[in-house]
């Protein structure tokens, strides 16, 4: 709804115009804006033996990466453990860090004890290592965000943080879609079982009935395997799953294009988010020189662009365009990446695909 604010109250302002102007809000006045969030764990939102655990608010984690999907999470979990100031809690702690799954193993947060030993572990790894302890120590689990009961928990952790990564949007479907279809024809586990897996498309729309769906399914709306048009709005989940449970102040936003454009700027303000910047200096070596590469095995299935698939791109771009481009989404991006994203443009694949909003039904 183009009416409502950047925290999800209303605009005496109905514009849709994207050329707003850069609105920059204070953490007090973010905070205020949207004064319902939990400043504290809600035992009654938990089971008992999650919160009588030693205190599982107090796990000694510092942050989490709680989404988007294919938004470069993998390779912003891998740099930051590259940080001698910075740990990434994993299932190795002498390798790459591997993310934690909090919303498919939901059990092991039920007794909490397991990560005071990790905490541990890393922070004495560190001092051996380093001379100091770890500054901040973080989770990554990009389906924390699509899940209540997951954000909740992690919420529940005294003072966490929480960075959210967010990507052009045709762009971040088609790669969510090529890497699930990769792992179909690598024979990944789940895969297997169709039953689990269903496609489901709206009554009104004429499927092929083909498993995996086809790319024309799913930009019209079948939902398949996590892949689902509605989980690119990206700035109405931030709203419903993000800030009922943490206040924005302690939100921030990373866009993918700006990692890859800026990374020295976009790191800086991660330091800074995290209340360590005078450690920044000695890291910035680091940040230039190390660029992990994630998920170099995916195969490109779908193009967008190709013009065979110009109905879909025009589709896609369609149903994207009136939410990205209303005037509360373009200030809620600015407001919680601190200004790092100025706009949101939907890929457009050339002037030959450049859309025309009348065909879309939008004035």
């Amino acid at each position: 709804d183009p009416s409502r604010n950047v925290f999800g109250g209303y605009m005496t302002d109905k514009s849709d115009d994207a050329s707003v102007p850069q609105v920059m809000l204070s953490n007090e006045t973010l905070d205020q804006q949207h004064s319902h969030f939990r400043s504290g764990p809600s035992e009654q939102r938990f089971p008992p033996s999650f919160m009588n655990t030693s205190s599982a608010s107090d796990l000694g984690i510092d942050f989490a990466i709680v989404g988007f999907p294919k938004t470069g999470t993998t390779e912003l979990m891998q740099n930051l453990h590259l940080r001698s100031r910075i740990g990434m809690l994993g299932a190795d702690l002498e390798g790459v860090p591997h993310e934690d799954h909090l919303s498919r193993q939901m059990g092991k947060w039920l007794n909490p004890a397991p990560y005071f030993d990790r905490v541990d572990a890393m922070q004495q790894r560190s001092v051996e290592r380093a001379g100091h302890r770890l500054s901040a120590i973080g989770i990554k689990d990009p389906d924390i965000i699509k899940d209540e009961d997951a954000m909740r928990r992690v919420a529940s952790i005294r003072d966490i943080k929480l960075i959210v990564g967010v990507r052009e949007p045709m762009a971040n479907f088609q790669s969510y879609y090529n890497y699930r279809c990769t792992e179909v024809a690598q024979g990944a586990k789940w895969a297997k079982n169709h039953a689990a897996n269903k496609v489901v498309c709206p009554r009104a729309y004429n499927s092929s009935g083909q498993w995996p769906p086809t790319w024309r399914d799913v930009v019209n709306g079948c939902k398949w395997a996590g892949i689902d048009r509605e989980r690119l709005l990206f700035a109405d989940i931030i709203r419903t799953q993000v800030f009922p449970h943490v206040p924005p102040s302690r939100v921030l936003l990373v866009s993918t294009e700006g990692l890859a454009a800026k990374p020295r700027e976009i790191y800086q303000l991660i330091f800074d988010f995290f209340g360590i910047h005078e450690f920044f200096q000695e890291e910035v070596w680091r940040i230039m020189v190390s660029k992990p590469r994630a998920n170099e095995g995916t195969h490109s299935f779908v193009s967008m662009c190709d013009e065979g698939h110009r109905e879909e791109h025009n589709k896609l771009a369609c149903f994207l365009h009136q939410n990205f481009h209303a005037k509360s989404t373009l200030e809620l991006y600015r407001a919680l990446s601190n200004g790092a994203v100025q706009s949101i443009e939907t890929a457009s694949c050339g002037r030959n695909y450049t859309v025309d909003t009348l065909q879309c039904g939008l004035s």
